[in-house]
């Protein structure tokens, strides 16, 4: 945590001459928390990042009135830039922000889970547990976008929803630093949460209110999660249609590579039943096939889907922040992956302590891996799990 009041606990140097950088005022300007600081030697003056989610690695700062941007060359996604040219076009829209206070701290602790990007925003809300289950002495306040305001966990302080969407995630909204500045005047102590990119302190049971699967029931459902910005195809092939135009096509290819896969997998679990969930609903299924896809999210669709996910054995996907929810709450997963090794596991929400377990569980493979491959091995993981379990835990105490 960062504390901000009475103090700003940050230290940095310049720029320009690498002297002490006097921290002064902090800010939420949208997802960046950012603190605006004076050299106490050439008296530049500099916006800066604080250490928080994907800032905590690689920081960065602002001279907003030189137009000089430090450390963006290496920050993810050029976030200085974007912050930067939010500065100069901010949004001048007035927010409706809605404040709920469920519990009166004086000194509290703020998790910021704004974000554009849907996976960052509620990696960001899974550090929620981390604060209420070890820092219970303070206040948890949560700002949230508005699609996630259904997934705020029991027992916070108090939660700011903010009607942001996702394509406005970096925008600076000048209406939010007022709200945000406004409201911290009423507490004593204040604390930033790091809103690490990645936590792994977290049931998903108690964000959702869905529980996770139960290995024991006799229903055997595969499901497929399905998008139609990333289908399942090779990269290069998706890079071209994109570049064409034509990316129902690659729609057309998904479609056929689910039902092939699917009716290898049927040939080896005959017991299986099918599912097909996700984003979007162009092409068809066969009926065997039960297709739950759909155009739009809300609130109580996900809270839906995440039921069936919880129903599901085993879940397929592309990686993406699309198999997030689908893995947190499903027995097992099978996570394709384009040539982006270096996310490795960022969209996979872990629910196995043991080890060999979570490895079974939890798989990567090449999405270039031949759909037999792909089917044995889902196949496999199906009527394998329970010997597996037996076998790796024989020595545990009961």
């Amino acid at each position: 945590m960062i504390e901000i009041k009475p103090i700003i606990q940050h230290q940095s140097n310049c720029p320009y001459c690498q002297s002490y950088l006097k921290p002064i005022q902090v800010s939420f300007m949208g997802m960046h928390v950012m603190v605006s600081s004076k050299c106490i030697k050439c008296q530049s003056e500099l916006l800066e990042s604080l250490p928080v989610s994907h800032a905590i690695q690689k920081p960065y700062q602002i001279d907003y009135e030189k137009g000089a941007l430090f450390g963006y060359e290496s920050s993810p996604v050029g976030l200085a830039t974007h912050l930067f040219k939010s500065i100069q076009n901010p949004e001048i829209e007035r927010l409706n922000i809605s404040k709920e206070v469920f519990r009166v701290f004086h000194e509290v602790i703020i998790l910021n889970c704004i974000d554009y990007l849907y996976g960052h925003c509620l990696l960001k809300l899974l550090n929620a547990q981390r604060h209420l289950d070890h820092q219970s002495d303070f206040g948890l306040i949560i700002i949230i976008p508005q699609f996630l305001r259904w997934m705020i966990p029991e027992g916070v302080a108090e939660v700011w929803t903010v009607p942001i969407p996702l394509k406005k995630g970096r925008c600076y909204y000048p209406s939010l630093a007022e709200f945000v500045s406004e409201e911290l005047k009423r507490f004593d102590k204040i604390y930033i949460s790091k809103a690490y990119s990645h936590p792994c302190q977290f049931d998903i049971t108690r964000f959702t209110g869905v529980e996770k699967h139960r290995f024991e029931q006799k229903d055997i459902k595969i499901t497929f999660i399905w998008r139609e910005d990333r289908p399942w195809c090779s990269m290069s092939f998706f890079r071209l249609i994109k570049k064409l135009r034509i990316l129902h096509l690659g729609l057309l290819i998904q479609n056929w590579r689910v039902k092939r896969l699917f009716n290898k997998i049927r040939l080896q679990v005959s017991e299986a039943k099918f599912v097909v969930a996700g984003l979007g609903t162009q092409t068809k299924f066969p009926k065997w096939i039960e297709d739950v896809r759909i155009d739009k999210f809300d609130e109580k669709i996900e809270k839906q889907m995440c039921k069936l996910y919880s129903e599901s054995r085993l879940v397929i996907g592309v990686h993406g922040s699309n198999m997030l929810l689908p893995s947190a709450h499903a027995g097992m997963t099978l996570d394709l992956m384009p040539p982006r090794w270096g996310n490795f596991a960022q969209d996979i929400l872990y629910q196995e302590n043991d080890s060999r377990l979570a490895s079974f569980r939890y798989r990567y493979l090449p999405v270039e891996t031949s759909i037999s491959q792909l089917a044995d091995i889902a196949s496999s993981m199906i009527r394998e799990y329970g010997d597996f379990v037996l076998n790796m835990t024989a020595d545990k105490p009961q």
